[in-house]
């Protein structure tokens, strides 16, 4: 799990979904361009919600790891709805100063719906 600091408030969510709303960010600055992002979420009393950020340019995000927790959402479609929007958002990618790999888990199956 991981948390999201923006303006001043606290997101918990999954591991990939925070890296993918970063990767993102770093995308849509690097072409000047702004996106509002909804992104799954776990709330306070542990549901599964979902919390609006703008993101652009002036976006000030930072990423930072919080307690593992079995309600960790892991949302593979909204990943690869991230992926898909950077790669139309314009020609100019970031400066990759850690050689990593951006929106990862998009390209992973999603996982089956628990029919217990």
């Amino acid at each position: 799990m991981k948390y999201i600091h923006y303006d001043g408030s606290l997101i918990l969510t999954g591991d990939a979904i925070a890296d993918a709303v970063v990767d993102y960010a770093a995308v849509l600055g690097a072409n000047g361009r702004t996106d509002t992002v909804a992104i799954p979420a776990v709330a306070d009393d542990g549901s599964v919600t979902r919390t609006t950020v703008l993101v652009g340019p002036a976006s000030e995000l930072t990423v930072s790891t919080a307690p593992d927790d079995e309600l960790e959402p892991e949302d593979r479609a909204f990943i690869r709805k991230l992926r898909d929007a950077a790669s139309r958002a314009g020609s100019a990618r970031p400066v990759d100063v850690d050689g990593g790999h951006r929106f990862v888990g998009a390209d992973e199956p999603d996982e089956p719906a628990d029919r217990s």
